[in-house]
């Protein structure tokens, strides 16, 4: 079985605005005076879907909202679309220095801003329509104070039980847009990983800094030998990762 896409509709009547990023300001910009389609991504950790490939394929613009991991996987979205935003991520290293940590845009009088964690938002986001960010790897819409918070959810890496979610965003107008929500449902059987496996990431961490071999990491963890060199090998060839990194690795 292959996998299948399943749309889930989600509207929203609002004053809305398209983005484009500002780079050397943070200005707003107006864009464009047509309807658009926008792909809305976030948390790719290094695994752009070909399901999602195929759909960014037919938008106008892209927005990442973070955590994509791999310089390869930008230079993949630029090569679907010449309008991209992008904004970096907590797991965006050195390789994305040069990615703003946000964006500001204007479309059709309507205005967005884009984060990775909202968390991290300065102060507040002052007119800002919408908000769009990611983090949680949870899909959510919700409006606060007039303003619109929107989380794509996570498209690539992520814990076997999290939803595989992202959005297309259709604007017809001034105030008359609404966000479609995409799920990718597996249908193929995947790898089954421990309820404990948080648990057993950072046990098995303390003891490859100890020196043990993944044999005997197994052994001690209780899993298999695969399971155990695929979390020491990506411990060791990943400096600085947590367990939630290594989770994503190992996860998709």
């Amino acid at each position: 079985m292959t996998s299948t896409l399943r749309r889930a509709v989600q509207s929203s009547r609002r004053h809305f605005w398209r983005t484009k990023l500002s780079s050397e300001n943070d200005r707003f910009v107006n864009e464009v005076d047509k309807e658009m389609l926008i792909g809305i991504i976030s948390d790719t950790h290094g695994l752009l879907r070909q399901e999602v490939k195929d759909e960014l394929k037919k938008v106008d613009m892209i927005i990442h909202a973070g955590d994509i991991d791999r310089e390869s996987l930008l230079d993949e979205l630029k090569k679907i679309s010449s309008s991209l935003t992008v904004v970096r991520g907590n797991a965006d290293k050195e390789w994305a220095e040069h990615l703003p940590e946000s964006a500001r845009m204007e479309i059709l009088g309507n205005k967005i801003y884009v984060i990775h964690n909202k968390g991290m938002i300065p102060g507040d986001v002052g007119d800002a329509d919408i908000i769009i960010f990611g983090h949680t790897h949870k899909y959510s819409q919700a409006e606060k104070d007039g303003q619109i918070w929107f989380n794509p959810g996570c498209c690539g890496k992520r814990k076997p039980d999290q939803e595989i979610s992202y959005a297309i965003l259709e604007i017809r107008g001034k105030g008359d847009f609404e966000f479609r929500k995409m799920v990718i449902e597996n249908d193929h059987k995947e790898t089954k990983l421990p309820k404990d496996i948080d648990r057993i990431i950072l046990k098995a961490m303390k003891l490859t800094d100890k020196g043990k071999s993944f044999e005997e990491i197994a052994k001690a963890c209780k899993i298999s030998e695969e399971l155990s060199e695929s979390i020491c090998r990506m411990y060791l060839t990943h400096p600085g990762v947590d367990v939630a990194g290594i989770l994503q690795r190992i996860s998709c």
